[in-house]
C-alpha cells in the first residue's frame, strides 16, 4: 500500500491595481500573520479544483488559475504549499471562513495590500512577498494530466 508522503496545499495569489490581496489568521498557539487565501487539497480534488474552492470559501472570489509562481515545504508538518498566480472572474473579495477550523475564527480580516504594506506586515512566505513587491514573479507552468498515457500523446 502506497502512503502518502505530504499533504498538499494550495494559495492564490491575486494582484490588482498594484495592491495584493491577504487574509489576516489568527491561531492560540502563535501571534497572528497574514498570507495567500487558500488550504489544503482535499480528495480527489486537483490543485486547481481545490484553489478555486478555497478561494471561493475564504474570499468570495471566483478566480481564473494560472501558473504556479511559489512552492515551500514544511518538513516537520509534512506539508507542500503551491503558490498560483490567479485572476478574478466574479465576485468582490469579502472575509469568508475556513470551515475546516471549527471553534472561534481563524481568518479575522482581509486586505488589498499596497507594496508597502506587504513589506510591513507579518505576510508569509517573505520571500514570495519580496518577490511580488519587486515585480519579479517566476512562472512555472501547471498542466493537469488525467493519466500518464497523455505525456506520450501530447508529446509530438
Amino acid at each position: 500500500m502506497i502512503q502518502k508522503t505530504h499533504h498538499v496545499s494550495v494559495r492564490g495569489v491575486v494582484i490588482e491595481d498594484g495592491k495584493t490581496l491577504i487574509v489576516k489568521h489568527t491561531h492560540k498557539d502563535r501571534p497572528p500573520f497574514w498570507c495567500f487565501p487558500g488550504g489544503r487539497v482535499e480528495d480527489g480534488e486537483t490543485l486547481i479544483q481545490a484553489l478555486q474552492r478555497e478561494m471561493m470559501e475564504e474570499t468570495g472570489l471566483e478566480v481564473e488559475t494560472g501558473n504556479v509562481i511559489y512552492t515551500q515545504e514544511f518538513a516537520r508538518e509534512r506539508l507542500i504549499e503551491f503558490f498560483f498566480l490567479c485572476k478574478i472572474k466574479k465576485g468582490t473579495a469579502t472575509l469568508g471562513t475556513d470551515p475546516d477550523n471549527p471553534g472561534p475564527p481563524i481568518l479575522v480580516d482581509i486586505l488589498w495590500a499596497s507594496p508597502e504594506e506587504l513589506l510591513t506586515l507579518p505576510v508569509f512566505p517573505h520571500a514570495l512577498t519580496r518577490e511580488i513587491v519587486t515585480g519579479k514573479l517566476p512562472q512555472i507552468h501547471h498542466q493537469v494530466l488525467y493519466g500518464k498515457e497523455e505525456v506520450t500523446n501530447s508529446a509530438g
